[in-house]
């Protein structure tokens, strides 16, 4: 009896059902609609739109662009949505509170009540097969490089890349005096089982994408980075196993949870802004930035 329970618990619809009915039911505990907050209009006027836009000049000391000021508008709608419907479940009594803070205590309150939901049987090795790249261990290298200064060698820093490359290709691994082949560099010359990731916070994320691709035992080059130059020897690379599901199995349910929490957070949301006639007035676009124009976009426009 007590399995069959238990199952019937675990069935999506029954979950779904759960949660609807300890919304309405915290709605109802807490009280009925304030009458102050039964309007469904929520108007972004001009002044309110003004108002956000000098919050931000005063903050970055800079105009906001476009998507800067839509990412502005879409986070009041969404705090004035939360913070009405607070006040309508009578989050606010006795709580002299801040909007933001109420509509925090609503977003908290749904994302307890999404966090009781739990995985069926099978499902979490099914979310962790869909996302098992996340779980693997980084791979891991260890190289040697040769730095040369562009602002000392100007316009033959290349071609003094492929004189000394071949010059080392020549020698085999570094040795002793290898490094003085380059010009002195402020970090470090070697790396020892490095991540991808600690690799390009000293030598940016473009420098260690290329070197994570490179054959070990052999001279590489030239490599670019952020810096200059770089002539690289790859001593080892040692490529992470897969992950096994039992090693992460808390990660994953973590994840998962997180996952369920946005989830419903979002239709929650959206839920509530479709009860509201939401009226945003016309941005005032010679107080914005304007938007960078990408290099994809530039082509396009060829």
């Amino acid at each position: 009896m007590s399995n069959r329970f238990t199952r019937l618990f675990t069935e999506p619809l029954i979950q779904f059902l759960l949660l609807g009915a300890l919304i309405y039911g915290a709605y109802a505990l807490f009280g009925p609609p304030d009458e102050s907050y039964r309007d469904n209009r929520i108007m972004v006027d001009a002044d309110r739109i003004n108002g956000l836009i000098t919050e931000w000049e005063r903050r970055w000391n800079r105009p906001p662009t476009r998507k800067e000021v839509d990412g502005l508008l879409q986070a009041y709608i969404k705090e004035e949505v939360l913070f009405r419907q607070a006040v309508a479940m009578g989050l606010n009594r006795d709580d002299p509170v801040t909007r933001r803070r109420m509509a925090q205590k609503l977003e908290f309150l749904t994302s307890d009540l999404a966090r009781m939901q739990q995985p069926d049987e099978g499902e979490l090795k099914r979310y962790f097969e869909a996302n098992e790249l996340a779980y693997r261990e980084p791979d891991r290298i260890s190289f040697t490089h040769i730095y040369l200064n562009p602002k000392g060698r100007g316009q033959s820093t290349l071609s003094d890349a492929d004189n000394i490359l071949a010059q080392l290709q020549a020698a085999g691994p570094p040795g002793e005096t290898t490094l003085e082949a380059g010009d002195r560099f402020m970090l470090q010359n070697h790396f020892a089982a490095a991540t991808e990731l600690a690799i390009s916070r000293q030598l940016g994320s473009g420098f260690a994408e290329v070197v994570m691709g490179l054959e070990p035992g052999r001279w590489h080059g030239p490599v670019l980075s952020g810096y200059g130059v770089h002539l690289v020897y790859v001593h080892e690379s040692e490529q992470a196993p897969p992950a096994l599901f039992e090693d992460v199995q808390a990660r994953v349910l973590e994840d998962w949870h997180a996952e369920q929490r946005e989830q419903f957070n979002t239709e929650f949301l959206e839920s509530l802004k479709s009860r509201f006639e939401i009226v945003v007035d016309e941005v005032p676009t010679e107080r914005l930035l304007a938007e960078p124009v990408s290099e994809n976009d530039e082509a396009g426009s060829r």
